[in-house]
């Protein structure tokens, strides 16, 4: 059985995440997967104990705060890929040179056709 240390620590540390959620969500849509971790670990840190500690509370709003932004990120960049001519021709040719398939083949190999 966990004592209260280990509440503290479990709720501790979900703050951690919580807080690093949020400027890693710029990044590769970290913060959304760093951002779900705090949230469950704040979470469990409860334990039997009868409500969440102060700390379990912030992961949670840190957590989410993580979580929106990151999907507001994503949203962002996947709008301005499909309206933006530059930005998609700059995406085709950076997926040429990793893939050796540029990001509009690949949506059309998904069945995808967007004009633009």
């Amino acid at each position: 059985m966990m004592g209260n240390d280990g509440h503290l620590a479990l709720a501790g540390t979900a703050l951690v995440l919580g807080l690093a959620s949020i400027p890693l969500c710029l990044f590769l849509n970290l913060g959304v997967v760093i951002g779900g971790v705090a949230i469950i670990l704040a979470i469990l840190s409860k334990g039997t104990l009868e409500k969440l500690l102060p700390q379990a509370k912030k992961a949670i709003l840190y957590g989410s705060i993580g979580i929106v932004v990151g999907y507001g990120v994503f949203t962002y960049d996947l709008y301005t890929v499909l309206t933006d001519p530059q930005s998609r021709a700059q995406l085709n040719t950076i997926s040429k040179q990793m893939n050796g398939v540029s990001f509009d083949e690949m949506l059309k190999e998904l069945g995808v056709q967007i004009d633009g």
